[in-house]
């Protein structure tokens, strides 16, 4: 199964392979966390690397990781000076305790059941040091471009559609998990997902 999942990423990225990443500008708002990192970001789910160049143009040392090999390649291709790793976000991170002062996952924490995403928050947490920042995005309950409320249910707001099994999170989803990791401010907001809109929900967690 996650073979499958993974070779299914590795063709969607085969299909877009993009070039240069183009990155929206969401991190804007944490600049001032950003230039007060002592560490390297970790980017989890870094895909072709948007948020990735988005941190080097801003002078910050980042680990890209991702679990699709295609992904990684578009980004060593466009962005060589970064550091890449083959993860699964879905293991044990392959991360000292306390090793990060922010944290990045942007979209790539929605295709997992209740159980593997409450572990990825206990990870997650683990990674952060004491008051660091984990910045996110996730689909919305209200993101109907991209399935929301479609296709088989496996869990609440949890289903298998477009031929991927995606989680939908409310805000009240949202603070449910990751508080997990800290103090959780959530709201939702829109951003354009290849060239569609998408509702996602925009989390900021601060490691207490």
């Amino acid at each position: 199964m996650v073979m499958q999942f993974k070779e299914l990423w590795n063709d969607l990225h085969k299909e877009n392979a993009p070039g240069k990443p183009v990155y929206d500008e969401w991190l804007d708002k944490y600049q001032d966390i950003l230039e007060g990192c002592s560490t390297a970001v970790l980017d989890l789910g870094c895909g072709n690397g948007n948020n990735t160049l988005y941190l080097r143009e801003k002078g910050l040392p980042v680990i890209a990781c991702d679990h699709s090999e295609v992904a990684l390649q578009q980004v060593q291709q466009e962005i060589p000076d970064v550091e890449t790793m083959l993860v699964d976000i879905s293991e044990r991170l392959p991360f000292d305790n306390d090793s990060f002062d922010v944290v990045v996952a942007d979209l790539c924490l929605h295709y997992f059941d209740e159980c593997t995403t409450v572990q990825i928050m206990h990870e997650i947490k683990r990674v952060l040091r004491s008051k660091g920042h984990l910045f996110a995005r996730v689909n919305s309950i209200q993101d109907s471009n991209y399935g929301a409320g479609r296709g088989e249910k496996i869990e609440e707001n949890y289903y298998f559609v477009e031929g991927y099994n995606k989680r939908f999170f409310s805000v009240e989803d949202a603070k449910r998990f990751f508080s997990i990791v800290g103090k959780v401010d959530v709201r939702e907001a829109d951003m354009l997902r290849y060239r569609k809109p998408k509702r996602v929900i925009k989390v900021k967690v601060e490691k207490g």
